[in-house]
């Protein structure tokens, strides 16, 4: 007997995991009407993947295979996890999560179209374990978030922390949105500490 039967409920059980992802990053509410005769979605099996992945009134997602396989989009604009690291939080202060480990994502950009690309509108999201629980965002070490534009050819980088529990780390994906002409670049996989 072959496993054909249990590919479904795993391209559910993923498209369900990706859909919260991206629910996350675009947010739950939404200021535009629908229409009074809204037509249905197709059913799950008969959508392209990439209608599959994208949350309702979010762009599609576009998946790497992996935590450090880039996202390449077709104007030669990439975005990549570049590094992983892990650090245990000792500053004080408000909002501080001291004594937590941090895992800290480094993110890069490389701009191989013609046109300056903004990064002004970056959003990272990380969410961990079976459950897909958001990851929440800290503020370490005075890191950087993307600003300004990477110009035609170039690239830049920024690093984003997060309280990202060691039971999780069999199970994360990092969302990156950055803005409406592509698709929220998608890593997922194992960290290993």
């Amino acid at each position: 007997m072959s496993d054909r039967g249990a590919r479904p409920h795993r391209h559910l059980a993923a498209t369900g995991a990706v859909l919260a992802l991206a629910l996350a990053l675009t947010g739950c509410g939404g200021g535009k009407k629908k229409s009074a005769d809204p037509t249905p979605p197709p059913p799950p099996s008969a959508q392209p993947t990439e209608q599959a992945n994208a949350a309702p009134g979010s762009t599609a997602l576009k998946s790497s295979g992996g935590l450090r396989k880039p996202v390449t989009y077709d104007d030669k604009v990439s975005v990549a996890i570049s590094n992983i690291r892990y650090v245990k939080n000792k500053d004080l202060g408000p909002g501080e999560l001291t004594g937590k480990v941090l895992t800290i994502f480094t993110l890069k950009f490389a701009n191989g179209s013609g046109k300056p690309l903004d990064l002004n509108k970056v959003q990272v999201t990380a969410v961990y374990g079976s459950k897909k629980t958001r990851a929440q965002h800290t503020s370490y070490a005075n890191l950087n978030d993307f600003y300004g534009t990477v110009p035609a050819g170039g690239t830049k980088s920024a690093s984003y922390a997060f309280d990202l529990p060691s039971s999780g780390y069999k199970s994360v994906m990092v969302g990156v949105k950055f803005d409406a002409q592509h698709k929220t670049a998608l890593f997922a996989g194992a960290l290993h500490n």
